[in-house]
């Protein structure tokens, strides 16, 4: 996951940004590789439960351990999340030393950007495997979802550059509101309205997730 943020922070990024006549478009862009790879990451939880289900039955196991259900529900958010950020690592330490901000209280808050978004893209992933009924058709979904984050985004282009009707579209996408809160971790001040927006939809999806994977561990 890391060769792949390099690949889109180094070379695509670097590529748009000598294309794009914006002073400091490379620095501006930056942060959306890495809220990819997070997204990427995150899906992965989903995945993991629906072979689970589906293809290792392992719900008899998993009923047996000791811990509640609840306790296991919250749990693989939880590790979800640990996941993305474990993935997310070395690319948030990368764009954190571009922004000047590697040995700055500012590389907290990255962490903690990334790991919000992560928690609602793994509510969201678990929530799509509790209902798809066959592999393709979560990849499917996961992909339709990633293509709305990524591209309905600010990650390439300010809002004002979409048509008026899709406008909406990227102001309510969870990951402009990470990227926003991501790029002004390169300002002296930092503004915590995007992170703070971001807030409300990742716990809500979180606890969304949360519920669909009770209800699919039940007895």
């Amino acid at each position: 996951m890391f060769a792949n943020f390099a690949i889109d922070l180094f070379i695509t990024a670097s590529t748009f940004g000598r294309l794009v006549p914006i002073p400091g478009y490379f620095l501006k862009i930056a942060p959306g590789s890495d809220l990819v790879t997070a997204s990427v990451a995150a899906f992965q939880s989903g995945r993991d439960i629906w072979r689970e289900r589906y293809i290792k039955d392992m719900n008899s196991y998993l009923l047996s351990l000791p811990p509640s259900r609840k306790l296991l529900s919250f749990s693989r958010v939880i590790g979800g999340v640990a996941r993305s950020l474990i993935a997310t690592f070395p690319g948030t330490l990368t764009i954190c030393y571009l922004y000047g901000i590697l040995f700055d209280a500012r590389l907290l808050a990255a962490f903690l950007i990334v790991g919000l978004f992560a928690l609602g893209v793994v509510g969201i992933s678990i929530s799509i495997s509790a209902y798809a009924s066959s592999i393709e058709v979560f990849a499917t979904v996961r992909s339709t979802v990633q293509l709305y984050f990524t591209f309905f985004s600010t990650v390439f282009y300010d809002v004002t550059v979409f048509p008026s009707p899709l406008q909406v579209l990227v102001n309510v996408n969870p990951m402009t509101w990470a990227i926003q809160a991501f790029r002004e971790l390169n300002a002296p001040s930092v503004g915590l309205g995007p992170a703070a927006i971001l807030v409300v939809p990742s716990l809500a999806f979180a606890g969304l997730g949360t519920l669909v994977y009770l209800y699919q561990t039940r007895m």
